[in-house]
């Protein structure tokens, strides 16, 4: 499976660049993102990805009672009157499952959950979760400009499978200088750690905050 275009990385995307908003510190934003893709996984909206990382006999299991769920709260009618709220995550090349409604089919994920954990003797859902190792990596030589591009690797470690992957993207922060107030901003970023103390007006403390974060992205 060549999972770089078979899963919508989407949401994972959003995650890593919510973590990287007020970026300090690579490892604390490595734990912050090991946690939340580890969350995420467990939840409705990262089942698609789990779900193609499993092991193909509880990726049957998986599928078939899905489906029998899904019937059963026949879900599938009237699918019209769903429309405006569209899902969908790739299970295999031949088949697509169509979410029209977000809301019921997290009621059957839920279901499904419950269900495995009953006919599993107990063991927890959790456990299926991949562990998750993240790294920030420095690009090493090239130009000054290469400077603001990090690569991140997500690793994905399942002890179901005998198959590991890592997800691997490439980060680059945008230099903005589009306002005088940004180039000098800038400038005192490198020099200061925080604005609190600085003699200016709120308004340029926030900027040369932004600079702050944006001198610790580069020099890491």
């Amino acid at each position: 499976i060549k999972l770089e275009t078979y899963h919508n990385w989407s949401q994972v995307i959003d995650i890593i660049l919510a973590s990287l908003e007020f970026f300090h510190d690579a490892s604390n934003v490595e734990d912050d993102l090991q946690n939340k893709v580890n969350d995420w996984l467990g939840n409705f909206e990262g089942f698609g990805l789990l779900f193609t990382v499993l092991p193909s006999e509880i990726y049957q299991y998986f599928l078939l009672n899905y489906f029998h769920i899904i019937k059963t709260l026949h879900l599938q009618e009237d699918e019209d009157m769903y429309s405006h709220n569209n899902m969908s995550f790739q299970v295999d090349d031949d088949i697509q499952i169509q979410m029209r409604n977000p809301i019921p089919y997290q009621d059957a994920f839920h279901r499904l959950k419950t269900l495995y954990e009953l006919e599993s003797g107990g063991l927890p859902f959790s456990d299926l979760i991949p562990m998750i190792e993240v790294k920030f990596l420095q690009l090493a030589g090239g130009p000054k400009d290469q400077e603001r591009r990090k690569i991140l690797l997500i690793k994905f470690k399942s002890s179901y499978s005998k198959f590991n992957f890592i997800a691997k993207f490439t980060i680059e922060k945008k230099r903005l200088r589009r306002t005088l107030a940004e180039i000098a901003a800038e400038v005192v970023g490198q020099l200061v750690e925080d604005s609190k103390d600085l003699e200016i007006p709120d308004t340029l403390k926030e900027v040369v905050s932004d600079k702050i974060v944006d001198a610790e992205w580069v020099s890491y």
